[in-house]
Parts: structure tokens; C-alpha cells; sequence
């Protein structure tokens, strides 16, 4: 291998390391992090899960949003079409 090749191979390796790194993350992320996991009782150091317990996190803050959905679009239904349909065994 000549030279050339060599500079270019170690360019190219050292592009590729630079390019996986990880971003840092900012202050305030940080500390929006560990307030949102302290609000949960959850530990604040860092673990493997943490990616996938915020996302339950946000899942669960969006459940209150959709139930008040849900049961403004049962009322305008009742009040739009009257009484549901009552099956025979109703009664």
C-alpha cells in the first residue's frame, strides 16, 4: 500500500469515527431530564432505559389529552344522535 492510500485510509477511518459520535447534550435538556424523571420518582442517574421511560413518560402525559377527546366526542354523539342504540337483551 503507498502512501497516498495510507493518508486516505486513516482520513476515511478517522471521518467515520468523528461521524458516530455522540452529541452532547445541552444544560438545559439535562436539567428538563432530571426534573421530568424526579416528577416520576425515578432515579436521575443515567441507565440504558432511560430513552424508552421517557417515552412512557409522554405517552401517559398524552392519555389525559385523549380521554377529554374521547369523552367530548361521546357527548357531541349524544347529544347529535340522542340515545345509542339499544341491543334486545338491554332492556
Amino acid at each position: 500500500m503507498n502512501a497516498a492510500a495510507r493518508v486516505a485510509l486513516a482520513g476515511l477511518a478517522l471521518t467515520c469515527l468523528v461521524a458516530c459520535g455522540a452529541p452532547t447534550p445541552a444544560p438545559q435538556d439535562e436539567a428538563a431530564a432530571k426534573a421530568d424523571a424526579e416528577a416520576h420518582g425515578r432515579s436521575t442517574t443515567k441507565t440504558f432505559a432511560d430513552p424508552m421511560l421517557r417515552t412512557e413518560d409522554r405517552a401517559r402525559a398524552v392519555e389525559g389529552v385523549v380521554m377529554r377527546q374521547n369523552a367530548a366526542t361521546d357527548a357531541a354523539i349524544d347529544k347529535a344522535g340522542g340515545e345509542p342504540d339499544k341491543k334486545p337483551d338491554d332492556r
